[in-house]
């Protein structure tokens, strides 16, 4: 399947690069249209104020003219984009005001982003402590203007808003597959959309060093690339990214991962190993070079990674990692560092950014990225993870909870760049993401694979915030790479787990809601909820089941899916899928669903044909991936008769023991559910 969406690049830094912004309001309430993240406070008056022509009114803005001046080019397009005449008789106002706004004692530090939103039937007054806040207030009021047959409206509401965190950024790994300066620009309009204010650039990998030294050049010659060579951002581009970024309420975090992931560093400046002083030297020059291309406050940290330091070759002296401490410091910038990774005994200046499952240390300030990893999730399961997920494991933030990043690390080669962004949900979980760094979440739930059960105030907030996100898509991202579609109304129930040929009728795809073998009783589960079904997390989380036995690796999912007619559809079916940083999970081979070949789907009885796969079961991190993942490849055909029809998957045990399945309408770039069906977990009586 071709993935296209348009991208404009814009000379200008003052524009909207994603085309599109603007899709359907048709399902949209004008009264409390869905706002994502939610506001800290908003109160709906059950009212929507007609919008034909507004005065508008902006403070001076004398302190930041870049970020100021695309205030207002937003603040135009949103009105131009829904028809709405900018007349300066009108009645009708648009007030954007500096002043007071005050934000809770523990959010100290946030004071600058807060904003109060006020609409009513003579306008809308927007206050903020500064232009930043101005800058976000403006986003949410991009969610409440509602276009309907040609006319506009906004929710009449009282919104009260502050962020729960220092810190909420989004990090993409272009060392391994490169971005376009467009595609990432396209990234930052989302990012900025919904409040965001880290973009954690992760610029250095060992396949290339994607930034352009002066003083190194080697760096970008042939030598120093192992995938995508040639592929770099010039220092302009870099400054652009960082005027462009600010401009959006954005720092850049860039990051030159050392001495650990430094294949390229070593091989472009023909170092053999770390402990080479020239490459304590080349850092330090490479830091100081970094930092003359943006100022403290556009680029006020500079992360150096240290992780993973595993071979001979990465291993260091003991005075190279203060000794790049101290060239960032006297940059005037402040460290970040992974942890787990290297760390100077004793030292609490740097921040240390969590990932994996390692616990912080105490004392230091923490980002929070632990198991945040974008590349291990699916379109049918992303939406439980962002949202239950809470930041540093607290409600909100303070001096050394300072927030959480998404990462995306696309570790296995992708020649086409599009499918970076469709392999992964990555636009929907930074989209989805942004509430739990934004509002914060009231508890750490540990809930990360699995919905709670039906009629809990829990599955309930979820159904909500799931409908929140769809309307997002449906509004906003038609033509943007958005796979998602909502989960929470899939029901299951499950059989297992079993040994292969334990329930013959099973086998043949023969559905009933009691089976008996030789005397012995096999029975479902109560009902679960989902499009992806974990039967073991791969990372331990939370799965459906609880007891695995040896020897027993086949479990069972059924549901029921009511058709209005008879019709054919698109589907994502997917068993054990992969995640773009490892092939753990394997590659199906031709005939099969999964590297595991007892996989396998029937919907009334008939099972249903595997894709032909273009890799035919060939694995390994420099296969390029380009249809192993069920979002970047054409969907599965099914028919549904009209009335009930019972879907049964067969999952096999692998790294990943997951099912997928949801059928899906395709509309430009994005897909959204299929009006009209519905899910039962067992045979309605009618």
């Amino acid at each position: 399947m071709k993935i296209s969406y348009k991208i404009t690049h814009c000379v200008s830094l003052l524009c909207i690069s994603v085309l599109g912004l603007r899709a359907s309001d048709e399902d949209v309430n004008p009264a409390s249209p869905a706002l994502l993240p939610l506001p800290q406070s908003v109160e709906w008056r059950k009212q929507a104020i007609p919008l034909e022509s507004v005065k508008v009114s902006f403070p001076v803005m004398k302190d930041d003219t870049l970020r100021g001046a695309q205030v207002k080019a937003e603040l135009k397009e949103i009105l131009s984009s829904n028809k709405i005449e900018v007349n300066q008789n009108a009645r009708t106002q648009i007030l954007l005001r500096l002043g007071k706004v005050e934000t809770p004692k523990h959010w100290a530090g946030q004071e600058d982003e807060a904003y109060e939103l006020v609409t009513h039937t003579s306008g809308v007054a927007i206050t903020a402590n500064s232009i930043t806040g101005l800058y976000r207030g403006v986003q949410t009021l991009r969610q409440l203007v509602v276009s309907k047959e040609g006319k506009a409206s906004i929710a009449a509401c009282e919104i009260r808003d502050y962020p729960a965190f220092k810190i909420r950024g989004f990090m993409h790994d272009v060392g391994r597959n490169f971005q376009t300066i467009e595609q990432l620009k396209m990234q930052i309009d989302v990012m900025a959309m919904h409040k965001y204010n880290v973009f954690h650039w992760h610029l250095t990998d060992h396949f290339g060093w994607r930034l352009e030294s002066k003083k190194y050049p080697d760096l970008q010659s042939a030598k120093a690339f192992g995938r995508h060579h040639g592929k770099f951002y010039t220092q302009k581009e870099f400054k652009e990214m960082s005027d462009y970024c600010w401009a959006r309420g954005i720092i850049i975090i860039p990051e030159f991962d050392s001495p650990g992931h430094s294949e390229a560093f070593r091989h472009g400046l023909e170092i053999k190993n770390m402990k080479d002083p020239r490459a304590l030297k080349s850092m330090i020059g490479l830091i100081d070079e970094l930092c003359t291309l943006a100022d403290k406050e556009r680029m006020p940290y500079v992360h150096i990674g240290t992780d993973e330091v595993r071979h001979k070759d990465e291993f260091v002296n003991a005075d190279y990692l203060p000794a790049l401490h101290k060239a960032v410091q006297d940059n005037g910038r402040e460290v970040i560092g992974w942890w787990k990774g290297m760390h100077i005994k004793g030292d609490t200046k740097q921040i240390q950014q969590t990932w994996a499952q390692y616990r912080p240390l105490s004392k230091i300030r923490h980002i929070d990225s632990r198991s945040n990893y974008v590349n291990h999730l699916e379109a049918l399961d992303f939406a439980v993870r962002m949202y239950f997920q809470q930041p540093c494991r607290v409600a909100h933030g303070d001096e050394q909870q300072l927030g959480g990043i998404l990462a995306h690390w696309p570790d296995t080669l992708v020649d086409d760049q599009n499918l970076t962004l469709t392999n992964n949900p990555v636009i929907p979980s930074m989209v989805a993401y942004s509430e739990a760094v934004w509002k914060g979440v009231p508890k750490d739930y540990k809930l990360w694979a699995t919905l709670p059960k039906k009629g809990t105030p829990e599955f309930t907030a979820f159904a909500d915030f799931e409908n929140r996100l769809a309307e997002q898509r449906d509004r906003f991202h038609s033509k943007t790479p958005f796979p998602m579609v909502k989960t929470h109304h899939i029901e299951w129930r499950l059989l297992g787990p079993v040994a292969n040929d334990d329930v013959p009728e099973l086998e043949k795809g023969i559905v009933k809601d009691k089976y008996e073998v030789n005397g012995k009783p096999f029975n479902w589960t109560t009902p679960i909820h989902g499009g992806a079904i974990h039967t073991r997390h791969f990372f331990g989380f939370g799965s459906h089941l609880k007891h695995l036995p040896k020897g027993k690796n086949i479990v069972w999912g059924n549901t029921y899916v009511y058709s209005p007619i008879d019709q054919e559809l698109d589907a994502w079916i997917a068993f054990n899928t992969i995640s773009t940083s490892d092939d753990r999970a394997g590659a199906a081979k031709q005939g099969d669903w999964s590297a595991h070949p007892d996989c396998n789907i029937w919907i009334n009885g008939k099972r249903i044909d595997p894709p032909t796969w273009k890799t035919d079961g060939k694995r390994g991190k420099e296969i390029a991936l380009v249809d192993q993942v069920y979002m970047s490849r054409a969907p599965a055909k099914i028919k549904l008769k009209k009335g009930w029809n019972p879907v049964l998957m067969k999952s096999a045990r692998k790294f990943k023991w997951v099912f997928s399945f949801s059928p899906v309408e395709q509309v430009g770039s994005s897909y959204r559910e299929v009006k009209g069906l519905k899910y039962s977990s067992t045979l309605p009586a009618n």
